[in-house]
């Protein structure tokens, strides 16, 4: 486990009684999303956006979770395990083969890079919330590279025509700004937020190309758009921006929580 220690407690009744008091003091909301942002990182910074993302989901019964991210490092594909479960603290999360086989098979825009996933803590941050929450079930983790719109669109269709007759939750790790200076990261967190406001679905492929010097997070937080459909809206939950030491002077990054209704 890449996060273990470094990111949550190891220990799991500790970390399940963290977990439990962040999903109790999470603000009430209907619980019906399919599509949800939530952060990754340290869960003394992030677990409160987490958790009040993956509230906005507690009342559907899915029978698998979609989880995407960014990569580490740059890539131009869309990176899938070759793993058979992911551990988490509580236990192993099982990884749905059959629908990774099918992507592959579907697409070679997606490709099994084991490497960039154990070298990757975005998703894995994600899943002990996800296992409190939702049990044990399949996941199918996903990394997103730096796509063109049309290649995007490619992705969105793949995934959305493999899962078509499946109740799937998606989940997307991801900050509004990677660690840059104060004012970029509120310009760059802002300009996410106004693109997915005013771009339903597909439009979102005319528009991102605008954007600046985007964060790497862009990419998966597109697909989740575009997966969500055009009879979505996105809702901005909470926001904040944690502060820090960043290359000799302040440093920032943006956390959101966001739940498609």
């Amino acid at each position: 486990m890449v996060a273990d220690e470094m990111y949550y407690p190891g220990e799991p009744e500790e970390l399940r009684r963290q977990l439990q008091r962040a999903l109790s003091d999470a603000p009430a909301i209907s619980g019906t999303s399919r599509v949800v942002i939530g952060p990754y990182g340290a869960y003394d910074l992030t677990l409160p956006y987490v958790m009040h993302a993956l509230k906005a989901a507690a009342k559907l019964k899915p029978s698998a979770i979609l989880l995407l991210a960014p990569p580490n490092a740059t890539s131009s594909r869309v990176l899938l395990p070759e793993s058979s479960a992911f551990a988490t603290p509580f236990g192993e999360l099982p990884v749905d083969r059959g629908v990774l086989e099918s992507l592959t098979g579907a697409s070679t825009l997606f490709e099994m890079d084991e490497f960039a996933h154990l070298r990757d803590h975005s998703i894995e941050t994600m899943l002990p919330a996800v296992y409190v929450l939702f049990g044990s079930l399949p996941i199918i983790p996903i990394l997103v590279g730096t796509l063109p719109p049309p290649r995007l669109l490619h992705a969105a269709r793949t995934i959305s025509g493999v899962l078509r007759d499946r109740e799937v939750l998606t989940v997307v790790s991801a900050n509004l700004s990677g660690f840059t200076t104060p004012g970029e990261a509120d310009a760059r967190s802002r300009g996410i937020i106004r693109l997915l406001m005013d771009s339903p679905g597909e439009k979102i492929l005319g528009t991102m190309e605008t954007l600046e010097s985007p964060p790497r997070s862009l990419w998966p937080i597109a697909l989740g758009h575009l997966l969500a459909g055009p009879a979505t809206r996105p809702l901005i939950l909470d926001r904040g921006t944690f502060e820090t030491e960043y290359e000799g002077d302040t440093g920032s990054v943006v956390l959101a929580a966001i739940a498609y209704t």
